[in-house]
């Protein structure tokens, strides 16, 4: 995944020097993808829950990504806090098919008690999406995707393995988008499966909605559900649960449901910024003992 995205970066550094023909276009691929010609016009990604939310947008992007996680109060360590950064990368191969790389990174964890700090590599995950409808003249898309994450992360405390435990996990989704004059509305639904018994299984499902109130200023509210389907052997029969990034592998994990609103402003054509503040609902009531209670998410999309 390293190698996709140095490639894709190398591709917008060129794209940057060189002539508009030479940047649309890397052996015969039109990189542009959704936005080639006769394609959409306006582009507004979502911010939260970075490696699950997939925009069905194809396109070819670099993203540097910075969070800032709160773990609450009454997760077992009575608070604490999460700051990471990663890069995605994707690669459109015409105006259907893409490539994506969503989740690497590094990760700093400061627990307040109980559990010693922990830093590392998160896990890497890597797939593929294809547009199979896509009307830009409607403002309509529909993509599916699949995509796998490696379990080679060393974000672990006290012999529990955050990052890098088990066999990995293989996610199916599917994210579609409407467009109307200012306004996109987008969802996506997919299943993400643990590979094995250490790890937990869970339906995700996220929405988004933003409104350009002014040229290039895209306020927007999201919304993210993961329901547990299946939890790991790591800590059997334990009430906690991870989030996104962490998978603490226990055995009776809660949903996580988060509500979002942030802004997206794009002060040129290629670059997008976006920062979104979002709470956990259950634990921000006090009714669960998971790890997610509020976050902080900033990106900056640059893309063709």
């Amino acid at each position: 995944m390293l190698t996709l995205k140095r490639a894709v970066m190398a591709t917008l550094v060129l794209a940057a020097l060189g002539s508009p023909a030479q940047a649309q276009s890397l052996f015969g691929f039109d990189l542009r993808g959704s936005f080639g010609e006769n394609g959409f016009d306006r582009y507004v990604p979502p911010v939260t829950m970075f490696v699950l939310n997939e925009t069905p947008f194809i396109t070819t992007e670099v993203k540097p990504i910075y969070a800032y996680h709160n773990i609450p109060d009454g997760f077992i360590t009575q608070g604490g806090d999460v700051n990471a950064v990663a890069v995605q990368g994707r690669l459109a191969l015409g105006d259907r098919l893409g490539i994506i790389a969503t989740t690497d990174g590094w990760a700093d964890v400061d627990f307040e008690t109980t559990l010693p700090d922990a830093t590392g590599f998160l896990d890497l995950a890597a797939g593929v999406k294809y547009a199979f409808y896509s009307v830009p003249e409607d403002g309509e898309i529909i993509t599916a995707g699949i995509r796998y994450t490696a379990p080679i992360g060393g974000v672990d405390t006290a012999g529990i393995d955050l990052n890098g435990n088990g066999s990995g996990f293989l996610n199916t989704f599917v994210t579609a988008a409407k467009l109307w004059d200012k306004t996109q509305v987008q969802g996506t639904a997919g299943f993400q499966w643990g590979l094995s018994d250490e790890n937990w299984s869970y339906i995700h499902t996220h929405g988004h909605v933003d409104y350009e109130i002014t040229p290039g200023v895209f306020p927007l509210m999201e919304f993210n559900l993961l329901i547990p389907v299946d939890g790991g052997d790591q800590i059997p029969g334990a009430n906690l649960t991870g989030a996104d990034i962490f998978d603490l592998g226990a055995g009776n994990p809660d949903a996580i449901f988060t509500v979002a609103g942030g802004v997206r402003l794009r002060p040129l054509d290629n670059l997008i910024f976006g920062v979104a503040v979002e709470g956990n609902l259950p634990d921000l009531s006090g009714m669960a003992t998971s790890v997610y209670g509020w976050r902080v998410t900033t990106d900056l999309t640059i893309h063709f």
